[in-house]
């Protein structure tokens, strides 16, 4: 059973991935390790308090379980209190309120398995996406897997070097 319980996490680092998005790494300390593992496709709900008011936001896991960081990606939209706050303001070293990972958007990978994965994502709807391809890549070394992926333009394609990394790593498992 997951948490319902906030915990105040260091923000480790702030990686720009395109002009509208940052993804923030957190820091887990040894004591809330366990309590933060994640399954790809996992979110995580941040809150902090912008002008005295309590904000919170819930967004996608992009790294994978086996990678050890624990990360989000966050798109600058146009009104938004969160994401504009976490733009102007959010610094590596700051701590932020999150919750331990939940959700459903989830597989069970098994090593033994050899499937084909077809996913469809859209501009920052790749964040989710990005935790299961890694996932299943470097779980499933049998399985493969093909990424339909629409942006507005080159500029906006968020994990645009880290999926041709993936694509040259994969020759053969991963089309994009």
């Amino acid at each position: 059973m997951v948490s319902k319980d906030f915990h105040s996490l260091t923000v480790a680092e702030i990686v720009p991935e395109t002009e509208e998005a940052r993804s923030i790494r957190f820091a887990v300390p040894s004591d809330l390790a366990d309590l933060y593992r994640f399954r790809a496709g996992q979110h995580l709900t941040l809150r902090t308090f912008i002008d005295g008011e309590e904000v919170r936001r819930n967004y996608s896991l992009c790294t994978a379980p086996d990678d050890g960081d624990l990360m989000v990606t966050v798109k600058q939209i146009a009104g938004g209190a969160f994401s504009n706050w976490v733009a102007r303001e959010l610094r590596a070293g700051d701590t932020l309120d999150v919750m331990p990972p939940h959700g459903s958007f989830t597989i069970d990978f098994d090593a033994s398995q050899s499937r084909r994965y077809v996913a469809f994502a859209g501009g920052s709807g790749i964040t989710p996406i990005m935790s299961l391809i890694r996932t299943a890549l470097t779980t499933e070394p049998n399985s493969r897997f093909t990424l339909f992926y629409g942006n507005r333009d080159s500029n906006s394609i968020i994990f645009l070097e880290q999926l041709a990394a993936l694509k040259d790593r994969y020759l053969g498992r991963f089309e994009l």
